[in-house]
């Protein structure tokens, strides 16, 4: 669904500033459209209701209920859900009332084994697949061990500086890798005067056997802001550096301009959305190719950020840097507007989840549904403190902490009105 990354990817789209808006029915989501001429009567409202049942990781006394690094997690046609654990690096499976049914993989390089599982997909006949590093692992729906393959990862470099690992999303989709060349911010072309900086990454889609490359273009990561630091780094006198240095580091300004994916579907699209853009623009990731698809137009349009806001986002930008509050106020732009877009997710349908923009990270989100062909679908308000990992037919998984930052898994039901 949505790989967890500080940073996404997104086409290098134009940017458009609206007027504001206000949703009655999305506590705490103040920045779509209707925020202040208010909801159009006919707009269909799908339901999440915010009592999960199960939640797996309540009962802590249960060594298969202590999660930590939670990685993904699917649900089966059975209606089973699998966890993959990123700390115990083992895949554990859930009856639909919580009751533990197997628990598989485990740390080790022996087949069906995990050194550093990334990601957790499910293909057709509830086929789970596993990124293990450059190693794509299949389990039966029992836990059994189908397949344990290696990706000949050095044949991406025949097709320039691509890479299956350390990207902005999992490079494994199906029978299909999404490889990525650059890493966003390179060191190696490093800033040489003060200024707006961007991150970027290019992406390509190739078959596992990687005999050829279906190229997707090159997508912006995040827009940063160089500048001299007012605590410059010293180095220690036994470190030479060779070649000229500017001084100059990069920083976030508030609201900063980013990114944000989302991949889901079958087969699988990919969605990509651009934080201060008008469009969502989706590929069909097709077992033939990578296929243009769909340019969305979507109703969340900016407005000026409120006072609380933008003290808000100021606080966040001094989070992400060693400087002062005062120097980044002084040094950095602040936001004429709140982002278009905040988020961005994919369900098993095909659907595109728009998020909209809210300042306080523990309020209720607004979301605004398409079909991947483009028209608009329904509003939907996903409840307080969920960090979706996967949006189903019926249902929402995700994750919630406590104040303890303890890991549980949560399975919502979704009412889409029909």
């Amino acid at each position: 669904m949505k790989h967890h990354l500080p940073i996404g990817i997104v086409a290098t789209l134009a940017a458009l500033a609206c007027s504001p808006d206000r949703d009655p029915d999305a506590a705490g989501a103040r920045n779509n459209s209707e925020a202040v001429q208010g909801s159009p009567p006919t707009d269909t409202i799908w339901q999440i209701e915010p009592e999960p049942a199960p939640v797996l990781g309540q009962f802590e006394e249960q060594e298969e209920q202590q999660f930590y690094q939670i990685r993904s997690a699917v649900r089966l046609s059975t209606g089973v859900v699998v966890v993959l654990d990123g700390a115990s690096r083992e895949l554990r499976a859930f009856s639909p009332d919580g009751t533990h049914l197997w628990t598989t993989a485990g740390p080790g390089d022996g087949p069906g084994e995990l050194r550093n599982p990334v990601h957790l997909e499910k293909l057709p006949g509830d086929i789970l697949q596993v990124q293990d590093g450059v190693a794509r692992i299949r389990y039966g729906p029992d836990g059994s061990v189908v397949s344990h393959e290696q990706l000949a990862a050095a044949n991406l470099l025949e097709f320039g500086q691509y890479h299956a690992w350390d990207c902005p999303l999992p490079s494994f989709v199906g029978d299909r890798v999404l490889a990525c060349a650059g890493s966003g911010f390179d060191a190696a072309n490093s800033p040489r005067e003060a200024g707006p900086w961007r991150g970027e990454t290019e992406l390509a889609l190739l078959p596992w056997n990687l005999d050829s490359i279906a190229a997707l273009g090159t997508f912006l990561v995040e827009e940063a802001w160089a500048l001299r630091s007012e605590q410059p780094l010293v180095l220690p006198e036994e470190i030479t550096v060779v070649g000229r240095v500017s001084g100059l580091g990069l920083a976030f300004p508030p609201m900063s301009r980013k990114g944000f994916f989302a991949m889901g579907g079958w087969p699988r699209k990919l969605a990509v959305a651009d934080s201060r853009g008008d469009f969502v623009h989706v590929f069909g990731l097709a077992p033939d190719g990578a296929l243009p698809g769909e340019t969305i137009p979507i109703r969340n349009v900016r407005r000026p950020p409120t006072a609380d806001e933008l003290a808000a986002a100021w606080e966040t930008a001094s989070a992400r840097s060693r400087d002062s509050p005062e120097y980044l106020r002084e040094h950095l732009p602040a936001p004429d507007s709140i982002p278009n877009v905040d988020d961005l997710l994919l369900d098993d349908e095909g659907m595109v989840w728009v998020g909209s923009y809210r300042g306080d990270p523990s309020a209720p989100r607004l979301y605004h549904v398409y079909d991947s062909e483009g028209p608009f679908l329904a509003r939907v308000t996903m409840p307080a403190g969920i960090e979706v990992l996967e949006i189903g037919a019926g249902h929402v998984l995700g994750i919630t902490r406590d104040e303890l930052d303890v890991e549980r898994v949560v399975l919502l039901e979704l009412n889409r009105g029909r």
